[in-house]
């Protein structure tokens, strides 16, 4: 069933504008690219709250089910890229969901049981 990851974090307070540019650059330029290759990826979004692009900031991706996280995890261009995408952020205040579609089968299967 479809399902949305969303990893919600805060950018290190070390990090000067240019490396917060730079950091953004390559979420867009170079890790969502290689995200949306992975089988099962519908979509990879970013958002950010009020601000200068340092807080408050979510990546959102459209799974076609949970097991596309693992294959995610899994892949070797992902896995290659995860130390820099996991490197800027403020590790201590990040957050991650993962929310399933509710849809007619779901409802069905769980009113079966």
């Amino acid at each position: 069933m479809a399902t949305r990851y969303v990893r919600t974090f805060n950018l290190k307070d070390s990090l000067n504008d240019s490396e917060v540019v730079a950091y953004w650059r390559f979420l867009m330029e170079e890790f969502a690219p290689v995200i949306q290759k992975v089988q099962g990826v519908q979509s990879v979004r970013f958002y950010s709250g009020a601000g200068a692009l340092r807080a408050d900031c979510s990546i959102v991706a459209d799974l076609d089910d949970g097991g596309v996280y693992e294959r995610l995890l899994l892949d070797s261009g992902v896995r290659k890229l995860l130390g820099r995408f996991y490197g800027a952020m403020d590790l201590k205040t990040s957050t991650q969901q993962f929310r399933r579609e509710v849809t007619p089968a779901l409802i069905s299967a769980l009113s079966s049981t």
